[in-house]
């Protein structure tokens, strides 16, 4: 059996991934982290064919930890925040 997957929409537009070379802000340095450490830039298309899937839950609970991460220190607005599930027959018919 197979890991769910999933693709994540912000404020309407999917998310593709994050932009290393653009720094938006720095996270908090309590806790785990020593120091603060740089947080990039999301990177967002209204294209789902482009939207990054990300499987299970784990993978999906660490984008979650990155986009609060943005919310609370880089000031990114949040107006909605949406989960897809992605079937297996839209990831089969993608990649044969």
């Amino acid at each position: 059996m197979s890991l769910p997957k999933y693709r994540i929409k912000i404020n309407g537009q999917y998310l593709q991934g994050y932009d290393e070379s653009k720094t938006i802000g720095k996270s908090g340095h309590m806790g785990w982290q020593p120091r603060a450490t740089e947080l990039s830039a999301l990177v967002l298309t209204k294209h789902k064919e482009q939207a990054k899937i990300y499987e299970g839950q784990i993978s999906l609970k660490s984008q979650f930890d990155r986009i609060y991460e943005r919310l609370r220190y880089a000031g990114l607005t949040l107006e909605r925040l949406e989960i897809e599930k992605v079937p297996e027959e839209e990831l089969t018919l993608t990649t044969s």
